[in-house]
């Protein structure tokens, strides 16, 4: 590569770098914040082939780890997530926020603090707020958020896209506004239309498609299968070491191998981002089975107070999507 380009790199990925003075960066939290946003400068190539070690976000009495992983569109991201005691995430919280502008003064912070709950998108002045999509080219890079639960826990996340990836691109063009939309069956096959009713009996716990215990037109008491999927059912869920309880609305698809389940993945994740409101969060994430310590890949979404959420889960050969309504 000559000069001229190394240099008309240089000059584009400039507002995006952290300020280098480290009279401004005090603490540990801080400096591992600044190394991750370089970081994001390479694509987390630095992290993503272990040639440096990969920073957490910790504070004092909050272990929050970090880890490299990928959008649906697979833009490479920089992930932080733990469920920690309510007091020090919200000390996390007020740090992250001071370290973060700090580092970038120049960068805009949109904060929607919803009671308890905090949710903050940050980047170059005019990014804007990702939706469900992307990520792409013109959106805010850094999210972090708290969301506090009922058993005196909060859920914490920071995750930071990357700047260089090469599948990072515009987004696509909206389509044409119209008075007179297409009908939902011109655009909309049939999962389309049963996840698109899925979603909005949330509001209701699912009672329009629960058959309560009857056997008609569906499976396991449910009035709504999915296209394609093997069972649905509507169970009641619970959160783990909490007492919290809610609904939930679950449709599996077993496939014939990883690659198809994969593709089934894929898929259901595109269709969910089409129908969560833009004021959800989402966030991928990998953990393991309970009992068999099977690994899980997950895509989820979450109101704004934690109230409603939907995942989609891939675990060995099977597919899972999973909607619900918390009490």
């Amino acid at each position: 590569m000559n000069m001229k380009k190394i240099l008309a790199l240089f000059l584009f990925f400039s507002v995006f770098l952290p300020t280098p003075s480290h009279a401004q960066c005090r603490g540990q939290l801080c400096q591992n914040l600044q190394n991750i946003l370089y970081a994001a400068v390479t694509d987390f190539r630095g992290y993503r082939e272990n040639i440096f070690v990969s920073p957490d976000v910790s504070i004092v009495g909050a272990r929050i780890p970090c880890r490299t992983t990928a959008w649906a569109n697979n833009v490479t991201m920089y992930m932080c997530y733990a469920e920690v005691p309510a007091s020090p995430a919200e000390d996390w919280y007020i740090n992250v926020l001071a370290s973060a502008r700090a580092l970038q003064p120049a960068w805009q912070f949109k904060i929607n603090s919803a009671i308890s709950d905090h949710f903050v998108d940050a980047g170059p002045a005019g990014c804007a707020v990702p939706a469900t999509e992307g990520p792409y080219i013109g959106l805010c890079p850094l999210h972090f958020q708290i969301t506090k639960q009922n058993d005196g826990m909060a859920k914490v996340y920071l995750w930071m896209s990357s700047l260089s990836s090469p599948y990072l691109e515009n987004a696509p063009p909206a389509p044409p506004s119209s008075h007179n939309p297409p009908s939902i069956s011109a655009s909309c096959d049939d999962l389309c239309r049963g996840l698109k009713k899925a979603f909005e009996a949330r509001l209701s716990d699912f009672a329009e498609i629960n058959a309560a215990g009857t056997h008609g037109g569906g499976a396991s008491g449910v009035t709504l299968k999915l296209a394609g999927a093997g069972d649905c059912r509507i169970d009641a869920a619970s959160k783990p070491h909490s007492t919290q309880a809610g609904t939930q609305y679950a449709c599996y698809w077993p496939e014939s191998s990883y690659s198809s389940a994969d593709e089934q993945f894929r898929d259901l994740v595109s269709r969910v981002q089409v129908l969560v409101p833009s004021q959800w969060a989402s966030r991928p994430e990998d953990r393991f089975d309970e009992l068999t310590g099977a690994k899980i890949t997950e895509w989820c979404a979450f109101a704004p107070g934690g109230k409603q959420q939907v995942c989609v889960d891939i675990l060995a050969a099977s597919v899972g999507l999973h909607i619900t309504s918390w009490n």
